[in-house]
């Protein structure tokens, strides 16, 4: 019972990540086949996943793969300079959920890292440029491992500094 309130919780932050990634594929004009925004099922080991046609370019596969990572962190970042004192008002804990929910799905998925690689595996022939984002790959494995410690918290936390601190008071 536990699990589903805490899967509950964390659902904003998965939906947000999952329609970045059919916000691009509209934007490239890839044609999506299938959107699961959200699974409750706490045996899937998937909380949600978009379904699409193969892109034409590394480009556009690589915009797919970062999008969550772009638009939660963005999200976030807004969010979190929405509060405002006093902390005890109900508009802030809804921003700070929200913020802390979206924020912590903002890295991409082992799923997403796997995509981008193929995509650059079977590209790297044709644009020798490509093997620059080889690094990137790795550092979307890197995040997913270093879940494993919390550093999508540390993530998020940074993304509280910026947001409320830093972006608040101006740059």
């Amino acid at each position: 019972m536990m699990d589903f309130f805490f899967r509950l919780s964390m659902a904003p932050g998965v939906i947000i990540h999952e329609l970045s990634h059919a916000l691009f594929c509209i934007f490239g004009g890839i044609k999506i086949h299938k959107i699961k925004l959200y699974s409750f099922n706490p045996k899937s080991k998937i909380a949600g996943f978009v379904t699409h046609d193969e892109p034409e370019s590394f480009f556009q596969n690589f915009l797919i793969s970062f999008g969550p990572f772009f638009i939660n962190s963005l999200t976030t970042l807004i969010l979190f300079s929405l509060i405002k004192s006093p902390w005890l008002v109900w508009q802030n804990t809804l921003y700070l959920w929200l913020g802390l929910t979206i924020g912590l799905q903002a890295i991409p998925s082992t799923g997403d890292a796997q995509s981008l690689l193929q995509s650059a595996n079977r590209k790297v022939f044709k644009n020798p440029f490509i093997v620059l984002a080889y690094p990137f790959v790795f550092l979307i494995f890197l995040l997913n491992w270093l879940k494993r410690i919390h550093f999508d918290l540390l993530y998020v936390l940074t993304l509280f500094w910026l947001g409320n601190i830093f972006l608040k008071n101006g740059l």
